[in-house]
């Protein structure tokens, strides 16, 4: 999906929110007696959705601007509630140990931020130095694309240095997350934001302070919870207290980061669904899911079973090596054996040879031919370029492989390899077996097909797990759901653990620095004088200023950066 394709579903999407909202604020019966309570303030409608007369309750409500969609209730309150008196002694120790967390995680998150900058502008500064330095040879290519991937060494250096040079990455769907995705990252989100803000409300009640209400929202494609509690008797309370208040937060985070890398690294996950509908084929290969409209439909079915990529056997650790292999493909070793083919095969004209940007695939009529060079090292035709059907050569399951031309067995042997310029798709062989209940199946015998395209793209399209159901009526997305939904949850968790803490404007390490501040500075040694006092304060306001100010800036360079590196370096 391309950047137009997303802000065109965005707006959509939006203008689609918008409507019903309005149709909803105008169909609503209490809309003609109580206008009062929809008005706009700020750009925004507030839109009552039960009985606003119930009694010292304050009612919920929808809250809609441009791109913020919220909703606030008051149900929640008593179970918050509830849960803090139940224990409150375990809760007490619970949330001194997320104040150790919490001050640990905000020194931590400062020295990564400061890091991830640092490392953001080393990137950036190779980045543009290595463009000076390839200007004029790009200028000179006639082979260049208009865009090279990460399948083209041209982008190898640049990508590389990307990478050394990125501490977070940033998530661009259709770019560094597949489109498909999308549903499972807000889902994922979602559940951080509620663990969070549930931290916030339980470590409330547990310091007798109040929760007004508590919501969730949708902040463009963002989605997050929020609680709001008394600001009067939070102000009461000591400075501990405040502390445990202001970390609970991030301390759930960690909680959830440690509990989903218990779930994904102690098998629970293959434990369960091996007990199902399902069978683990970890150490096999990857089962497909689903599979995109496009020229492997209706050869990759779902439940296919993936066991190698080339000559990469996909035999541990599957999915991180099938990932590995589309997105870095460049860091893999290439194999030395090449393909038998025969010299009474090459046809005439080398046209299939002329690959361009506007031709990235051969300038030959005949599709099925493709490029090929000679592998053979002793050979005198060493790179010599030849056209061959590609298909007889590389589509076969029991093909012969050679370093020379004397290892084949063909009439007039020549050992060849398909031939790709640097930044062009290469050919990539997809070995594979059906599952059982698919017609005409012999035996479950492997198979295999050949992609000609740019690796993302297939990474893209055809998305894959580690469990295969054992009958055809299991539902194939579940173990992938659920799978991909902790992982996200638990690389979510710690991103918002190092971020939500760090002392910037409107994160809860700002308000965590002004009470620690706060208890520095205004400690009464007993001959204190109002002057002494009022110099403290401005010298306590300085340094906050200075800290939350040199913080908040750090910040939005990583953030700035990170999706410059990631639009430009990524997407490109």
């Amino acid at each position: 999906m391309v950047f137009s394709d997303l802000l065109l579903t965005f707006l959509s999407f939006w203008t689609l929110v918008h409507v019903i909202f309005r149709l909803l604020l105008q169909q609503n019966p209490l809309h003609a007696t109580h206008q009062n309570l929809s008005r706009i303030t700020n750009n925004s409608l507030s839109l009552p959705i039960s009985n606003p007369n119930l009694p010292f309750r304050k009612p919920p409500a929808i809250t809609l601007s441009y791109f913020c969609l919220r909703y606030k209730t008051t149900k929640f309150n008593t179970f918050f509630e509830s849960l803090a008196k139940k224990a409150p002694k375990f809760w007490k120790i619970w949330f001194d140990v997320g104040v150790f967390v919490g001050i640990s995680a905000m020194i931590i998150g400062i020295c990564v931020m400061i890091l991830a900058g640092w490392k953001l502008l080393l990137g950036m500064i190779g980045s543009f130095e290595f463009s000076i330095q390839n200007h004029d040879i790009n200028d000179n290519t006639s082979l260049q694309p208009k865009f090279v991937k990460r399948s083209g060494e041209i982008n190898h250096h640049v990508e590389k240095n990307n990478e050394d040079h990125q501490i977070f990455i940033p998530v661009i769907p259709g770019v560094t997350l597949p489109t498909s995705h999308l549903i499972y990252y807000l889902i994922a989100l979602f559940i951080c934001g509620i663990i969070h803000e549930a931290g916030h409300a339980i470590a409330a009640y547990c310091e007798s302070v109040p929760i007004d209400y508590a919501g969730i929202f949708l902040y463009f494609f963002y989605p997050g919870a929020f609680v709001s509690f008394s600001e009067l008797h939070f102000n009461k309370c000591s400075f501990r207290k405040k502390l445990r208040i202001l970390c609970a937060g991030v301390w759930h985070n960690v909680v959830i980061f440690l509990f989903g890398m218990l779930i994904l690294n102690s098998g629970i996950v293959t434990l369960l669904m091996s007990l199902t509908g399902y069978r683990s084929v970890e150490g096999t290969g990857v089962s497909v899911i689903s599979v995109e409209s496009s020229d492997l439909t209706g050869i990759l079915y779902p439940s296919t079973l993936i066991t190698k990529l080339d000559d990469y056997e996909l035999n541990e650790a599957s999915l991180d090596k099938w990932n590995k292999f589309l997105l870095k493909n460049y860091e893999l070793t290439k194999g030395d054996y090449g393909f038998c083919a025969s010299e009474k095969d090459i046809t005439p004209a080398l046209d299939c040879c002329d690959i361009t940007a506007i031709h990235p695939y051969g300038n030959s009529e005949d599709k099925e031919i493709s490029c090929f060079q000679r592998s053979d090292q002793n050979n005198s035709h060493y790179k010599e370029l030849s056209c061959l059907h590609a298909r007889p050569i590389l589509v076969n399951i029991n093909e012969q492989r050679c370093r020379k031309d004397l290892d084949c067995d063909n009439p007039s042997p020549m050992c060849v390899l398909p031939y790709t310029p640097v930044g062009f798709p290469v050919p990539v062989r997809i070995y594979f077996k059906h599952p059982s209940w698919i017609a005409n199946q012999k035996e479950n015998k492997e198979q295999v097909l050949l992609w000609l395209g740019d690796l993302e793209n297939l990474w893209e399209i055809v998305q894959v797990s580690t469990f295969q159901p054992r009958w055809s009526w299991v539902p194939l997305w579940i173990p992938f759901a659920v799978e991909i939904i902790i992982r996200y949850t638990v690389s979510f968790s710690l991103a918002l653990c190092i971020l939500n803490i760090l002392p910037a404007f409107q994160l809860d390490g700002y308000h965590a620095l002004t009470t620690i501040l706060t208890r520095l500075y205004g400690v009464d040694d007993g001959m204190s004088t109002a002057i002494s006092i009022s110099k403290r304060n401005r010298q306590r306001k300085k340094v906050e200023n200075g800290i939350v100010y040199g913080v908040t800036g750090l910040v939005g360079w990583v953030v700035f950066g990170t999706l410059v590196s990631g639009v430009f370096f990524e997407g490109h």
